[in-house]
């Protein structure tokens, strides 16, 4: 279910990306709307709160869940990484991009790294959590690198509003 939800957000976030010209590149250099991010926050309480009720049901929907908290981990960290490349130039694009790619390949041997149980009906259940825990710690970095941004940004708006 998540997979598919992930799936559908990209497929929905890049589409315009793809099938848009050169021309409307040229008419609106944002790729994404200021201040726009899809709402996950419902989503990720309602899986919190699913958890916390059925804990101790089984095995499966625990791997199921976290794997779902992983998914979700990923798709607000996409939303950030989007939002954070809409500040940089040419270069720190480039920049960040390379950063990520690297990243993304440490995450996935990181992740399998953290298992334990390798083998053992808990593997999957770790690596999604180690998976969900790397994420989040991205998310919090690119987060804070965003929110830099966003300020520097407002400030040399104001300070430019105020020359004459």
């Amino acid at each position: 279910m998540f997979k598919k939800f992930f799936s559908l957000f990209m497929v929905f976030l890049l589409m315009p990306m793809a099938s848009a010209g050169q021309n409307a590149a040229k008419e609106c250099s944002e790729l994404v709307p200021n201040g726009w991010s899809p709402s996950l926050e419902q989503t990720q309480t309602l899986i919190e709160d699913e958890l916390a009720a059925k804990a101790r049901k089984n095995q499966r929907f625990l791997t199921q869940t976290s794997q779902g908290m992983a998914d979700l981990r990923d798709a607000q960290l996409f939303v950030v990484y989007v939002q954070l490349m809409h500040f940089l130039d040419a270069g720190e694009r480039r920049e960040l991009f390379n950063e990520q790619k690297c990243w993304l390949s440490r995450r996935e041997l990181s992740a399998r790294t953290a298992v334990d149980s390798k083998g053992g009906s808990l593997e999957p259940l770790e690596y999604s959590e180690a998976f969900r825990k790397i994420t989040e710690e991205r998310l919090a970095e690119l987060e804070k690198r965003l929110t830099e941004k966003q300020t520097n940004t407002e400030k040399k708006q104001i300070k430019d509003e105020r020359q004459p």
